[in-house]
């Protein structure tokens, strides 16, 4: 009894002692509405009704720690050049139709599913929250109701990559990652390892 008590004692401080990327709550709606403003500008606003509004994790692989949030915005397109960041549409690429400026209204009507990704690559020891990221997009028209981080392994003999999974409640599971090979962020439909 005593050999299995130490070992479950054991298990249960390797588990606590990992580090795990973070979701965050809709509570810090309020410290984040600056720095979505400051990067991607005035037009995008933050929905109250995700319980997990952002989530963190290295989704480009270089050791520091990305962002992606939920946001809404009727139209990312015009900001893109006066803040700097990329709009690409990962799922319609998936489909053979990629091109954002032709895209970018398809899902606009629905104001239930009009929710946009907002990655922000982290750069420095200030990672996401700096003041000159490393890279910033905005991903429009992926279907989903709720995110969360996941892993996903792209390639056999490579470590698995951190994903955003993106959840629809009643049809699917799928994943958006960036192929660092490619500098595009990529949709896949399915579940990421556990």
């Amino acid at each position: 009894m005593r050999i299995a008590a130490r070992i479950l004692l054991f298990t249960a401080c390797l588990v606590a002692a990992q580090t795990q990327p973070s979701p965050s709550s809709g509570a810090h709606l309020e410290s984040i509405e600056p720095i979505v403003k400051q990067q991607f500008g005035p037009t995008f606003t933050l929905p109250k009704k995700f319980p997990v509004v952002l989530i963190t994790a290295d989704f480009d692989g270089d050791g520091v720690e990305d962002v992606a949030i939920i946001a809404d915005s009727k139209d990312p397109l015009p900001d893109s050049y006066d803040f700097k960041y990329t709009v690409a549409d990962p799922y319609n690429s998936f489909f053979g139709f990629g091109n954002p400026r032709m895209t970018a209204s398809y899902g606009r009507n629905d104001p239930d599913h009009n929710h946009d990704l907002l990655v922000i690559l982290g750069a420095g020891p200030d990672n996401w929250r700096a003041a000159m990221p490393k890279a910033k997009f905005v991903l429009i028209n992926v279907p989903f109701d709720s995110i969360e981080v996941g892993r996903l392994i792209i390639k056999k003999k490579k470590p698995p990559i951190f994903v955003i999974r993106t959840i629809e409640s009643q049809v699917m599971e799928s994943n958006v990652y960036w192929d660092a090979k490619k500098k595009k962020w990529k949709w896949q439909p399915g579940d990421p390892i556990e």
